[in-house]
């Protein structure tokens, strides 16, 4: 879809100052970006004062995003989504004119009488948001709108806004205009368990759809009482659900759709092994002599059994790394998680490429309509004894560093019991970074490490201070990743 960026006749008033005294073209940068990233509207600024030094510009982006994009490619996490897209396009840029941040915002950004962009009421607004950290809905002044007060006031809203409540642990008042994301903080596996409130209150099996693809608790109000509205009456409501110890396991046991269990091989058919092997074969040789892919470790690797490799992630070349180092066993038996909307969705719907997508057994996921069916999809290979292939940070790191890692990897982990092998990868970010289109020729080593114990690795996070123990398992095993990964350094 082609982004259009209002354009305004620029005052020298309207020019951006940076500290060093130049003055720059705020359009200039806003047509860049937006090119980018999934976005409806931006304005770029300065912003004085931030992290207490007051003389100091920080150069800024208040960002409207293009909802009904993330919608179409399945995307829920806003800000992650963005700031990759921005990382990865700043490297291109002049240092001087790198946004060092940005603000998102549901809410249509201010404009002229003449429909032009009204830069200094966006600085108005929004600089003691962005020096205060705060993004999402603005503060709500007096009272609702009467169509909101409305929303919130009916069964369906005022329902709704009792499982919001519950899930975000927010005390304050929720209003329409708040963003599950932003404001009430409700990522990807936040929404699976505010779907089963949802539809423990109503008593009624709502689509995914409906809650994947709202994005301010109007939209999910709005959703659902088009979801409901071929009931003849909402039924009472029930006592709820409560995400106790159990919660994650009851719902990954759970099998996946007829449809997506249909393209889990876990058998060794002929041309099922035939087209691994050719597959591995071509794997290896490009890697081979291409990359000079070198493998530490491989023999880590358990031969049987469920386990998890878990790596580092800087490339889309990180993946095949993995398997061309694999030995013959494991190679063949590994599955691997992969984001499918960059890599299936045109794809799917061809039978034969359904077949390869099966026999190449790889499970794709998106962290809207089908995350659940994914992570119920893993929990199934692994429970059969197979292996997989995860790289718990979700999005490639532009740095190169170890990111954070995902709850759902710890949620795996736990429930599956699986034994988990950490993976580092080194040089896969100089041959393909996330910032360049094509990839070249650099040497990578790919370094297996010792099977960890999901208990063990909860010992130590729980030791670390977090509660949680799905998040303990993510910070030990992140932790045990990264230390691998400095092995190889000089």
């Amino acid at each position: 879809m082609e982004k259009t960026i209002k354009a305004l006749t620029l005052r020298p008033d309207d020019l951006v100052i940076l500290n060093s005294g130049e003055k720059i073209d705020p359009q200039e940068l806003e047509k860049f970006y937006a090119k980018v990233a999934p976005v409806k509207e931006i304005c770029v600024l300065t912003v004085s004062g931030m992290h207490g030094v007051r003389k100091s510009r920080v150069l800024w982006a208040i960002i409207q995003p293009d909802l009904d994009s993330f919608r179409k490619f399945g995307e829920v996490n806003l800000r992650a989504v963005i700031k990759e897209r921005f990382d990865n396009a700043s490297q291109s840029v002049p240092f001087n004119k790198r946004l060092k941040g940005f603000t998102i915002t549901l809410e249509d950004l201010p404009h002229t009488t003449a429909d032009e962009l009204d830069r200094p009421a966006v600085k108005k607004i929004y600089e003691t948001r962005v020096i205060a950290g705060k993004e999402g809905a603005l503060p709500v002044s007096g009272e609702l709108p009467a169509e909101d007060l409305l929303l919130t006031k009916s069964v369906v809203g005022i329902r709704i806004l009792k499982c919001l409540k519950q899930q975000s642990g927010i005390r304050r008042p929720i209003t329409p205009s708040d963003s599950l994301e932003l404001d009430l903080g409700i990522d990807s596996l936040g929404r699976i368990e505010l779907a089963s409130c949802l539809e423990s209150s109503f008593s009624a099996d709502l689509k995914v759809e409906t809650i994947a693809q709202a994005f301010s608790v109007k939209d999910l109000i709005l959703g659902i009482t088009d979801a409901l509205r071929g009931a003849k009456e909402i039924p009472p409501e029930d006592e709820g659900v409560v995400t106790g110890e159990d919660y994650w396991k009851e719902r990954l046991q759970i099998l996946p759709k007829k449809e997506t269990l249909d393209m889990l091989e876990l058998g060794a058919g002929y041309f099922a092994w035939l087209f691994r092997f050719t597959l591995t074969a071509v794997d290896f040789l490009i890697f081979k002599v291409f990359f000079r892919v070198k493998a530490e470790g491989p023999d880590n690797v358990p031969k049987e059994g469920a386990y998890i490799l878990y790596g580092n992630h800087t490339s889309f070349l990180d993946g095949p790394a993995i398997g061309a180092s694999l030995p013959r066993r494991p190679g063949f038996q590994i599955f691997y998680f992969v984001f499918g909307p960059y890599f299936f969705r045109p794809f799917v719907k061809n039978r034969v490429l359904r077949n390869l997508v099966k026999m190449g057994r790889f499970i794709p996921f998106d962290f809207s309509t089908h995350f659940l069916d994914a992570l119920r999809s893993c929990y199934f290979v692994l429970k059969h004894g197979k292996g997989l292939c995860f790289f718990p940070e979700g999005l490639r790191s532009v740095t190169g560093e170890v990111g954070e890692f995902k709850k759902g990897f710890g949620i795996l982990a736990k429930e599956t019991g699986a034994k988990l092998v950490p993976v580092a990868i080194e040089g896969a970010h100089e041959a393909w970074p996330s910032t360049s289109k094509y990839p070249r020729c650099h040497p990578i080593r790919v370094r297996f490490g010792k099977p960890l114990l999901p208990e063990d690795l909860q010992k130590e996070g729980l030791s670390m201070g977090t509660k949680d123990p799905y998040e303990a398992i993510c910070l030990a095993a992140r932790k045990a990743l990264i230390e691998l990964k400095e092995k190889g350094t000089p």
